[in-house]
This record gives C-alpha cells, structure tokens and sequence, in this order.
C-alpha cells in the first residue's frame, strides 16, 4: 500500500513540475507576442504617416480649448 502512495505522490509532483514549467513557457510566448504586436503597430503606424514619439517625449497632441487655443 505504501508503495502505491507514493508512486502516486510521485506522479502528481511530476505533473505538477510539468504543469509549472508549461505556464513559464506560456508566459515567455506572450511576453514574445506582445512585443511583435508593439511592432507592427508601430510599423503600421510608420505606413500611414502617424508621427511616432521619441523615447522620453509624449505622444499627446497640443492642449487646445473649446476655440482652438492653445494653452
């Protein structure tokens, strides 16, 4: 009987390893496909004309009130 317990003991640590393991590969694979997706958006963005910021600057477009003025 003891045995038995810990040969099943065994094969639920090995799942649970494996199980660890596949969530750490899943994991890199997103990390990996939100940068690929960061770059073609900004390819994309190349394409059509849209100004792409420098690091360190923002992006936003100038404030302007109701008339058009900025402030």
């Amino acid at each position: 009987m003891d045995d038995r317990i810990d040969r099943l003991l065994a094969l639920a640590e090995t799942q649970h390893a494996t199980v660890v393991e596949l969530g750490r590969q899943v994991t890199r694979q997103a990390e990996q496909i939100g940068l690929l997706v960061e770059s073609v958006a900004l390819l994309l963005g190349e394409e059509l004309g849209a100004p792409i910021p420098e690091a360190g600057q923002e992006g936003d477009a100038p404030r302007t009130d109701m008339d058009g003025n900025p402030y």
